[in-house]
């Protein structure tokens, strides 16, 4: 008697392991037909985009690109750059957008420019590359999008609430200021403002999009999402691997993202800017007052404690400054 309890116990342990494996497996095959609806990037080895060995490993950074395909002219650029830091000590999500008119140098074109120019040698590669040389940054790992693309990611979602100002809500369609859900057309318009005020308040503007996006992705039901998901991700390119995806999203479970702490670089938009030059027939190009001290705010930013430029930093500096006369 008591060897056939045993036994049945057995039975019941086993087929509860079975499904229990059945369904991690089938989660698993369900994320995965999910994810393969992005399009997939070239990886890249540290060496590849110069990336750099930095002490602290429990933050990741991850370069989100938007990419401007709205002159027509095939000359597409990276007109949204933001390093999106995930920090697993503090479980925190930092985002710092950097300003496109950046002059920095960029190494696919051996030459110095426009960040935003970037794009233009080896996409998204050149534009990392970009990063981890002038700003001692160590990414190897991006997201990029068509910024038009925005308008059907927003309408997917239903809408994205955001506080508009009497001035921003009168370029939208709008009669008066104050939160308002805007489309997937008021939503790109929004981000596409730039002689309202400055750049720096077209690059709030956009990271005020996303981080609506975030916040409707959050407030989804899981079907909805799964859903949703699937319908945004054919707009999404990534080099990111499906298993290390699953690996972030368990990462980051505990993550408080209704507070998002936002960074800029330059910290103090025009009041970093030193001067502007007009370089290739295109401009302008900012040289900053002080670009390696910019560089060092920008780690103690995201890693919380105080950094030391490298010299190739404190070298492209000089160059800058010489370039334009100082």
């Amino acid at each position: 008697m008591q060897l056939k309890k045993k036994k049945r116990l057995i039975i019941v342990l086993v087929v509860i392991d079975i499904i229990f494996i059945a369904s991690i497996f089938g989660i698993n095959l369900l994320m995965d037909s999910y994810l393969g609806k992005m399009n997939r990037g070239e990886s890249f080895s540290k060496t590849e985009v110069m990336a750099n060995d930095l002490e602290n490993n429990n933050v990741e950074n991850i370069l989100l690109i938007g990419i401007d395909k709205s002159d027509g002219e095939g000359l597409h650029r990276s007109d949204v750059m933001k390093i999106i830091s995930l920090d697993y000590s503090n479980k925190r999500m930092k985002i710092t957008s950097v300003q496109r008119d950046n002059l920095v140098y960029i190494p696919a074109a051996e030459k110095y420019d426009k960040l935003n120019h970037s794009y233009l040698y080896e996409e998204e590669k050149s534009v990392i590359e970009a990063f981890n040389y002038n700003f001692d940054m160590n990414i190897t790992k991006y997201v990029s999008f068509d910024f038009d693309s925005v308008e059907h990611i927003v309408d997917i979602l239903g809408g994205v609430d955001v506080d508009l100002t009497s001035a921003e809500a009168y370029q939208v369609g709008f009669s008066t200021g104050g939160v308002h859900t805007l489309n997937g057309k008021q939503a790109l318009t929004y981000s596409r403002i730039r002689h309202l005020d400055s750049d720096y308040g077209r690059m709030e503007r956009q990271t005020k999009v996303i981080n609506a996006i975030i916040q409707k992705f959050k407030d989804e039901s899981v079907f909805s999402l799964l859903d949703v998901i699937g319908n945004v991700l054919p707009y999404v390119k990534t080099n990111i691997s499906n298993s290390e995806i699953k690996a972030y999203l368990n990462r980051v479970i505990g993550f408080d993202l209704s507070n998002i702490e936002q960074y800029q670089f330059p910290s103090q938009g025009y009041g970093s800017i030193l001067t502007s030059l007009y370089l290739y027939g295109y401009g302008p190009q900012y040289v900053l007052k002080d670009f390696s001290g910019e560089v060092a705010l920008m780690h103690q930013n995201i890693y919380g404690k105080v950094y030391e430029v490298s010299d190739r930093v404190k070298e492209t500096d000089q160059a800058m400054l010489e370039m334009a006369g100082y």
